[in-house]
């Protein structure tokens, strides 16, 4: 009757708009364009129904299974959560959330999660790495209410009479060498604190240089500045309960929509670290977030529950001019590396385990670059109270400096790493000017191995999950007992 030429055409169309889109180039810089236009499928379903009766036998389980998992996400998206923080250091946004009820949401090192902002789009979804570990939801850090800084108890004075009841603490910023130095008007009540458990996850913001918003990233950083009453980073959301009291975190906007929605946590191939007794994580950029939260994961909590892996071998690609978008990272290594120190000299983590970080910075300019004030002020790390005495071995602001202008070329790295002192060293961190030489690092791996399959975690770019897929299968070997096995995910 002639409606097969129109419906050819009308499935060939939707077809263009598909392919044109589906590029690698499309979804990673105009995400909006690939998810959009991967919408017309459903144009290509419903039109190939008419254009062949037949093929309704093909796809009619593809379909009903397509159905249930979007049905899925709708009820999985109107799990309620609540926004406790967001951060901002140009052009990365972080955001630190939770559930309302913590049994409704359980992930593992590595996964991902969908993310929605009903007053920028109901419908349109983006996939973040959840950059936290599990137990920040369980064992986040007790807040002041008001400002949101972390706050440490205060010990019961002596002298004090035993029937005068005692529960003080003070902000971590104002803790003195001695408590008896304490000011009274310092001193905070149990009711004015509370517990940021939490979820977090790292966003880059695209299209700041355009005049007008237009990215969804753009548009939720917008949205969420007008929420905040102080104008100011970082934010912190808090709210009144039923009795009037203040509670920590933010539920629902002026429009009297969901701030955000959560669709997850959805598996991720980093997730098997914990099969091994040697893992090597391997992060390009932003495809860090996964190996933040494992590595968070394993220093703050389960090496204290003396969980595998004993060894962590991390490794980060990073270009020159993205550094200054990775301050977190740096503040976060720095802790990190403390808290390891700390727990070690006080006997809350086994001497068996080890964690070493190679950051390798590519693209580096000539000279020397001019180092920036880090946007947010490191904590307080070295106060004798809180630390037990352990001096930390470096700050951020010489980690954040070393990787602006890094000195030492990452070739021979091996032999460089044996030297007495090495001027790119800080703690257990290693800085080099330089890609990676992969068969110089498996080779020593191999070489010093302690376990004879060892795990390789990546996130990043293909070009490096296709070099890292070779180094695998060329360095496993019978005949040495060794196996590396690579889990990858591309972006």
């Amino acid at each position: 009757d002639g409606t097969a030429y129109l419906t050819g055409a009308v499935v060939s169309f939707a077809m263009l708009v598909i392919y044109s889109a589906a590029p690698d180039e499309v979804r990673r810089t105009k995400y909006e364009i690939f998810y959009n236009a991967h919408h017309f499928f459903v144009v290509f379903f419903l039109v190939m129904f008419l254009h062949g009766p037949n093929f309704f036998y093909w796809c009619a389980l593809p379909v009903c299974l397509y159905i249930g998992e979007r049905l899925l996400r709708l009820s999985r998206g109107n799990t309620p959560f609540l926004l406790v923080k967001v951060e901002w250091i140009s052009p990365v946004m972080a955001l630190y959330f939770r559930p309302v009820f913590k049994e409704d949401f359980k992930f593992k090192e590595g996964q991902y999660l969908y993310l929605n902002c009903p007053h920028v789009s109901t419908n349109e979804w983006h996939p973040f790495t959840i950059s936290s570990a599990p137990d920040d939801l369980k064992f986040g850090p007790r807040i002041h209410l008001l400002s949101g800084e972390e706050v440490a108890e205060v010990p019961r004075p002596r002298g004090l009479p035993s029937g005068v009841k005692w529960s003080k603490f003070c902000k971590v910023s104002q803790v003195p060498n001695d408590w008896s130095e304490l000011n009274e008007n310092q001193l905070l009540d149990k009711s004015d604190t509370g517990y940021h458990d939490y979820v977090s996850v790292h966003i880059k913001v695209h299209g700041l240089e355009e005049q007008k918003a237009r990215t969804w990233t753009r548009k939720v950083k917008e949205y969420l500045e007008l929420l905040s009453p102080q104008k100011k980073f970082p934010f912190y959301f808090k709210r009144l309960d039923d009795r009037g009291d203040v509670s920590v975190g933010k539920r629902v906007g002026p429009d009297n929509l969901p701030i955000i929605r959560v669709d997850g946590p959805h598996s991720a191939p980093s997730e098997h670290f914990c099969n091994y007794g040697t893992v090597m994580i391997v992060g390009a950029g932003i495809g860090l977030t996964p190996c933040a939260s494992i590595l968070s994961s394993l220093t703050k909590y389960k090496w204290r529950k003396n969980f595998s892996p004993e060894i962590v071998h991390l490794y980060w690609v990073v270009r020159q001019n993205e550094v200054d978008s990775f301050q977190w990272l740096v503040h976060m290594l720095t802790e990190l590396s403390f808290e390891l120190r700390r727990a070690k000299a006080t006997n809350q983590i086994s001497a068996r385990y080890y964690c070493e970080v190679n950051i390798y910075v590519t693209a580096v300019e000539k000279g020397v670059k001019e180092v920036p004030r880090l946007s947010r002020p490191p904590r307080t790390l070295a106060n004798t109270v809180l630390a037990g005495g352990v001096k930390p071995l470096f700050t951020a602001e010489e980690l954040f400096k070393k990787l602006l202008n890094p000195t030492v070329e990452s070739k021979g790295q091996a032999e460089k790493m044996s030297a007495a002192a090495a001027e790119n060293r800080l703690q257990d961190i290693w800085i080099w000017n330089g890609r990676p030489h992969w068969p110089d690092i498996f080779a020593e791996m191999l070489k010093n191995r302690q376990h004879s399959d060892i795990g390789v975690c990546f996130c990043g770019a293909p070009a490096i999950g296709a070099d890292l897929a070779a180094m695998c299968e060329k360095y496993s070997s019978v005949e040495e007992d060794c196996l590396f096995t690579l889990h990858k995910e591309n972006f």
